[in-house]
C-alpha cells in the first residue's frame, strides 16, 4: 500500500468517521453491542483486504484502531489493478473514498460476515459509487463568495 501523507490520512479519517456515524453501522447487530475485534483479524485483513466484512465497517466507530483497519484496507483496494484507470482519471485519494462508498452501500442489509471488497472493487471499475471533486469554491474561497452573489 502507498504511503499517504499525514493531511490526507487526518482527512480520510475525518471522512470516514463521518460516514460511519451517519450509516450507524452494517450488518445485522448495532455497533456498540460488539465485542473488541480479534487483533488476528485486522492482521488478516491487513494482507489481504478483500478479507474485509461488513461487521468491520459496522465496527469503525468504536475506535480509531478499526477506522485505520477499514482506511488501510479502502486504499489498498483502490491500488488494485482493475482501477488504474480510475485512478488516472480522479485521483488515489477519490478512488479510495469511492471504494468506501461502495463497501458501505453494498454492505446495507448484508450479513455481518460477507466480505464486500470484491463486489465494491468491480462497481467502482464499472462508474458506480464515484466520489465526485469538490467544486473549485470549497479550496477559493473568493469563488465560493462569488457563487453566493449569484444565488
Amino acid at each position: 500500500m502507498g504511503a499517504m501523507g499525514p493531511v490526507r490520512r487526518a482527512s480520510a479519517v475525518l471522512a470516514i468517521g463521518v460516514v460511519a456515524a451517519a450509516l450507524g453501522g452494517c450488518g445485522s447487530e448495532g455497533p456498540k453491542a460488539r465485542p473488541p475485534t480479534d487483533p488476528k483479524h485486522h492482521a488478516v485483513v491487513a494482507k489481504d483486504p478483500y478479507r474485509l466484512t461488513c461487521d468491520d465497517i459496522a465496527r469503525q466507530p468504536l475506535n480509531s484502531t478499526n477506522q485505520r483497519l477499514v482506511i488501510d484496507a479502502e486504499f489498498a483496494l483502490a491500488e488494485e489493478r482493475v482501477l488504474r484507470e480510475r485512478v488516472e482519471t480522479m485521483t488515489a485519494n477519490r478512488v479510495g473514498r469511492s471504494v468506501y462508498w461502495a463497501l458501505t452501500e453494498i454492505c446495507k442489509h448484508r450479513p455481518a460476515a460477507f466480505r464486500p471488497a470484491r463486489q465494491a472493487v468491480d462497481a467502482v471499475r464499472r462508474g458506480k459509487y464515484l466520489v465526485q471533486p469538490r467544486p473549485k469554491s470549497w479550496s477559493r474561497p473568493e469563488l465560493w463568495w462569488k457563487d453566493k452573489k449569484d444565488q
